[in-house]
């Protein structure tokens, strides 16, 4: 190992070379038992169903050479595919080279079982054949389906040479299986030589809609992408997409190539339409490296696999941006007909004790020592996060995608050990050689199910980790503070990077049990504002002093960050709020920010923290608080652990886990 990248996390440019290390797609980490993960890619390397030239069994391995020369970030995109879904390489399916039906056996079974207990699957061909193997997996998890398919031949053929599942049949298969509804089933590209002038009666005598090469040429990709959202939405999309239909002139490493067909540019233009609906699955298939000259074909094919993968990402973003439309619309109907307007229904204590066994063993798998190595330290937490419990892991991803009515969530009874904790600390930061303990083990992987864990430059030496202990003489501000109430504030308003979650975890609670978090949500006191009070704080951002941990005590303390108060759908706004430090500059900004503070207070909920307990603050939709206790010095004082979380879905660039980032004003 060279130490270009750790287990678990993709390999960089920027630290190994493009042609150095392992080969998996787009340099993604292989994991072979993926579980709870967005895509996986998988390859098959098959060409048992091949009816000219050879090779597409070698055609993964072609294809994740090349990948080495793409980047997850596209021009003009803004976040990088990565960013904002989780996707491994699961290796290659093992399948019989000497039967067709052991291997439409394995590829199946292998599909289900991926489709069972991840998002999707880029399965990697191989010949065509396979392809009925993906439809099957999909149809199992999601019924039938819509099928978009770009080809040079259409694939509905019956039967030949005494052979069930060559790479001509696969969609034929698919329809007499019932897998497929017809009529949102669109093949693009058929063109060439068939054996009959009937053939392709079967296809269109069954409803589907066949955009021959000369017909995509008429319409061009936009219009032919129109036709592809017209008849395919509504329903879960799986894509097929054979290389051959590709002008050979583009992609000459295929087993039967055709002249006459679209140019790569134009394939790539159409498939941005994936994005617009809902895909389960894909396949990229039929690349035969020995015919291919340079690895143009296999570059092709790389290239479309990863516009697939931005595509699949930008469906989850839509889809969830419909989704919270869709509410909003909903909780607009109800406000205007005077009746309550729900929140998610995700309820705020989640017990955790049941899972106590699964924890523990999760737990085991991470570094015993974070800070040696924490970038290492969060791809393995990662990866471990994929295999949280499931009901578990559901209400994470609830709460990360739409937050609930309180707030906040709360894990309560994390395993926990009081005998393997030091002293509590009483200095910053932590040594870099201290083993991980339990709470801090429950914040990675919850941390890592949420988004990117985060350090910030100008505090605590950018520490992605914090201890959180009374420290004597700490300024009221801090969260060293322990003998005043730390006041209500979303954390880092002011902060382009401003953190979506903010978790404490619970190693010690104080003696007399007092301390408490409190939460307040926007979601609760909105209902409680005046609607004059509500839109004076929409309308426009205030003026707010920045925390001395980013200006240091000499500073300026005078306004120096505009700051939203309420912001995003007006019917269920986000928050940016901090008591001691916005500076409303008018009489009628003054008003309303008081009235949301009143509105604040009255929803507040106390949170006791206690050993094994896992706090989750929604810092985009509520604002919390500490409230005052006394501490002993002797070395057994409330100790909390903190990480931020950044979400993918906020981000404007590339990130990794672990990143610290600078202070940038709002």
């Amino acid at each position: 190992m060279t130490g270009a990248h750790a287990p678990g996390e993709r390999v960089q440019t920027t630290r190994s070379p493009r042609y150095a290390q392992l080969a998996t797609f787009m340099r993604l980490p292989h994991v072979p038992d993926p579980v709870g993960r967005d895509v996986v890619v998988i390859g098959a390397p098959y060409d048992g169903g091949t009816s000219y030239r050879p090779g597409a069994r070698f055609g993964p391995r072609a294809i994740r050479a090349e990948s080495g020369l793409i980047h997850g970030t596209g021009i003009d995109r803004g976040p990088g595919t990565f960013d904002l879904i989780d996707v491994v390489d699961a290796g290659d399916i093992d399948l019989s080279p000497f039967s067709m039906e052991l291997a439409m056996e394995a590829a199946t079974a292998a599909l289900t079982g991926l489709l069972r207990d991840n998002g999707a699957f880029l399965m990697l061909g191989g010949d065509h054949s396979l392809s009925l193997a993906g439809l099957r997996a999909a149809h199992a998890k999601h019924g039938r389906v819509a099928v978009l398919h770009l080809d040079a031949h259409s694939d509905t053929f019956p039967p030949v040479y005494g052979g069930t599942y060559h790479h001509g049949t696969p969609f034929r298969h698919a329809m007499e299986e019932g897998l497929i509804d017809p009529a949102a089933f669109v093949q693009i590209g058929i063109r060439g030589h068939n054996p009959a002038p009937d053939s392709l009666d079967y296809a269109r005598g069954q409803g589907v809609t066949v955009v021959t090469a000369d017909h995509f040429a008429e319409r061009g990709p936009a219009a032919t992408a129109a036709l592809v959202r017209e008849r395919t939405a509504g329903l879960p999309l799986y894509v097929s997409v054979d290389v051959d239909v590709v002008d050979p002139a583009f992609a000459p490493g295929t087993g039967t190539p055709a002249p006459g067909g679209p140019t790569s540019r134009e394939v790539l233009a159409l498939l941005r339409t994936v994005g617009d609906l809902d895909p389960v699955g894909f396949d990229v298939m039929e690349v035969s490296p020995p015919f291919d000259h340079g690895g143009i074909t296999s570059l092709l094919a790389t290239e479309i696999g990863a516009e697939l993968l931005y595509q699949y990402a930008r469906s989850r973003r839509t889809a969830s941006g419909a989704r919270s439309t869709e509410r909003a619309a909903d909780r607009d109907r109800l406000r205007t007909e005077g009746n309550p307007v729900p929140a998610p229904a995700v309820e705020p204590i989640v017990a955790c004790d049941q899972w106590a066994d699964a924890l523990t063993a999760l737990r085991g798998t991470l570094p015993k020592v974070p800070r040696a190595d924490l970038p290492a330290f969060f791809a393995t937490a990662g990866e471990a996060a994929g295999r949280l419990p499931e009901e578990l892991a559901a209400v994470l991803d609830t709460f990360r995608e739409d937050g609930n009515e309180h707030g906040y969530l709360l894990l309560r009874g994390l395993p926990h050990d009081e005998a393997e904790l030091p002293a509590t600390p009483t200095s910053s930061p932590p040594p870099s050689e201290r083993e991980l303990l339990a709470m801090e083990a429950w914040l990675a992987l919850v941390g890592r199910r949420l988004g990117l864990p985060t350090g910030y430059r100008e505090l605590r030496a950018g520490a992605v980790y914090h201890d959180v202990y009374p420290a004597p003489g700490a300024h009221d501000l801090s969260s060293e503070s322990s003998k005043v109430l730390l006041d209500f504030h979303t954390e880092m308003a002011y902060h382009r990077d401003q953190p979506h979650h903010v978790l404490l975890a619970c190693s010690r609670a104080d003696h007399a049990g007092r301390a408490a978090t409190l939460v307040g949500s926007v979601r609760r006191a909105i209902a409680l504002l005046p609607d004059a009070d509500r839109a004076e704080l929409l309308a426009r951002p205030l003026p707010c002093q920045v925390d001395i941990s980013f200006r240091g005590e000499a500073a300026d303390p005078g306004p120096s960050a505009r700051v939203p108060v309420l912001y995003g759908d007006p019917g269920d706004p986000c928050l940016g709020y901090d008591r001691e430090l916005l500076a409303p500059d008018t009489t009628r900004a003054k008003e309303a920010l008081a009235a949301l503070s009143g509105a604040l207070d009255e929803v507040t909920e106390a949170v006791h923290l206690r050993p094994g307990d896992l706090l989750v603050v929604d810092n985009f939709r509520s604002t919390h608080a500490r409230t005052a206790f006394t501490p002993r010095w002797d070395g057994r004082d409330r100790w909390l652990h903190r990480m931020y979380i950044r979400t993918p879905g906020q981000l404007t660039g590339p990130a990794e886990p672990g990143d610290v980032v600078g202070f940038r004003v709002k």
